[in-house]
């Protein structure tokens, strides 16, 4: 886990190595699969997290299929080949960033609202919604910089954001939602087994997801330090304004928009000494 947060660590500057935005991307995704496997399996437990992992996959490979195809779920857009090879449209490597960053985002939103022990009840609704608002802001900060810069999906119409439409965001909230729910809605059924055994320091393993977040917002918030946006951009037509403004509005985004729940996460575990930690 803490190699995998390393290696991120470093592709944030990737641009100052000489590492391209696209191989970055993936090469990213591919050790935020690593992370959440191990973490998630000390975590959850073998079988929750290849249920999280299955049921996460499932619903956004549908809800980006049935958007590709007809615009409804997030808008009008198309994904290029930046990403690799496509199924129905849809590049795999997508559905690991739904993975990776989802897993991240409901686990902080359990932390902040001490839910680490099984979710219950009306607890249910309140981590979904709290998991589907963090990974939303990381979207808000991603977006623009993926499809308008380096053209990894293009929006055919634009979008008042950067390029990109307000639509977007609907669907990304109901998507990611909808698969906490279901997941949550599993685990009532068949319980999470987290190996207590394998926590030596309890505090510390459950700041990791909080860790990886933070590493995914650090790589935009020194965008503007590293260089890493240059003309052209992949959809002129749908941003006119300079790259340095388009660095500057992003890095802010990412500074406010994800830094308040890692802030959240990380002072409710190491401040809060009555956290229920399992």
């Amino acid at each position: 886990m803490i190699a995998a947060l390393l290696f991120i660590a470093i592709l944030d500057i990737g641009p100052l190595l000489g590492i391209g935005a696209d191989a970055n991307a993936i090469l990213t995704l591919l050790a935020a699969l690593i992370f959440v496997v191990v973490h998630g399996y000390v975590a959850l437990g073998w079988r929750n997290i290849i249920a999280f992992g299955l049921i996460t996959v499932v619903i956004s490979f549908a809800s980006e299929v049935i958007g590709v195809a007809t615009g409804l779920v997030f808008g009008a857009y198309h994904y290029t080949d930046l990403l690799g090879p496509k199924l129905l449209g849809v590049p795999p490597m997508i559905q690991i960033g739904y993975l990776g960053t989802g897993y991240a985002s409901v686990m902080m939103g359990r932390i902040i609202l001490s839910l680490l022990r099984p979710v219950t009840g009306r607890a249910i609704l309140a981590a979904s919604l709290a998991g589907a608002f963090i990974m939303v802001s990381w979207d808000v900060a991603m977006d623009p910089y993926q499809s308008t810069v380096t053209g990894d999906w293009i929006w055919r119409d634009g979008g008042g954001y950067f390029g990109v439409p307000l639509h977007n965001y609907a669907g990304w909230f109901g998507t990611v939602f909808l698969f906490n729910l279901v997941y949550f809605i599993f685990a009532t059924r068949y319980a999470e087994q987290p190996q207590k055994d394998l926590m030596q320091n309890r505090t510390a393993f459950w700041s990791l997801p909080v860790l990886y977040y933070a590493l995914i917002a650090i790589g935009i918030i020194i965008t503007p330090l590293v260089g890493g946006i240059s003309l052209p951009y992949a959809s002129p037509t749908n941003y006119a304004g300079t790259p340095q403004a388009l660095e500057a509005s992003m890095s802010l985004v990412a500074i406010f928009a994800m830094g308040s729940p890692v802030v959240f996460a990380l002072c409710r575990l190491f401040l809060d000494r009555t956290q229920a930690v399992p």
